[in-house]
């Protein structure tokens, strides 16, 4: 598994600090009226360690997290690779980096900074439902890599991209609200997908992770979701199909 690092909270300067403020600040109320009320709701929760005040310490925003639902966090130096991700997962935790953008990257950025990481993903941990689903999504991952079922991790791949990353969810009115870190985490995506809410696709397990995805451009389809533990029962069946006996 990727050794973990730490990370340095002083070594950060004014700078950053002034991007982070700005790139909060500015989703924050762009989302109002747009995210999930799940997403909101543990957005709130987290108004001791993460805010638009500083670049968030990890300890405390972990603290914040394992009191919720037992998760924790790993700093990493970025992307990594898809067995350590899954094993992450399967073992409750979450992983970080703690790099920030520069300030001329405000509108996009090509790999995940620390924003996405933590703005983007970690909120919704803090629900019972989105951590259990995470947590089963790497134990499955975990299994079927392990048993060399490729084209199958491909599927979960596919399914994590259109859930975690640009999914939408279903309110208890039924209308379509933002949740993937994605479009959480990005000005232009959030303001993207919003106009495309009355284009969604109904969320179907098969379709899903029929459907490929290109990382390098904005996203063309998007899925919603009617409910978290119903998502977890259908990958639990699909997950049967492979006969395996750990996972």
């Amino acid at each position: 598994m990727v050794q973990g690092l730490s990370q340095q909270w002083e070594a950060y300067e004014p700078h950053h600090h002034q991007t982070w403020e700005k790139l909060y600040g500015r989703q924050r109320k762009n989302l109002k009226g747009k995210a999930s009320d799940l997403f909101l709701t543990c957005l709130d929760k987290m108004q001791d360690s993460l805010t638009s005040a500083l670049v968030p310490r990890v300890d405390a925003m972990e603290e914040e997290l394992h009191t919720a639902t037992g998760w924790r966090l790993k700093v990493v130096p970025g992307l990594i690779p898809v067995q350590d991700f899954f094993e992450l997962l399967a073992a409750k935790r979450f992983c970080t980096s703690t790099w920030v953008r520069q300030p001329h990257q405000l509108d996009y950025i090509e790999e995940p900074d620390m924003f996405h990481d933590t703005f983007g993903h970690i909120p919704p941990l803090l629900n019972r439902d989105f951590a259990a689903f995470m947590n089963r999504f790497g134990e499955i991952g975990v299994a079927l890599i392990r048993a060399g079922h490729h084209d199958a991790v491909l599927r979960l791949q596919r399914l994590y991209w259109y859930v975690v990353e640009f999914g939408f969810l279903k309110n208890s009115e039924g209308e379509a609200k933002l949740l993937g870190a994605g479009i959480m985490s990005s000005f232009g995506e959030t303001e993207y997908a919003w106009s495309r809410r009355f284009k969604l696709k109904q969320f179907e397990l098969s379709r899903v992770m029929e459907t490929s995805f290109r990382t390098d451009e904005i996203q063309q389809e998007y899925f919603v979701l009617n409910d978290l533990v119903q998502l977890r029962l259908e990958l639990n069946g699909w997950f049967d199909q492979f006969n395996l006996s750990h996972g």
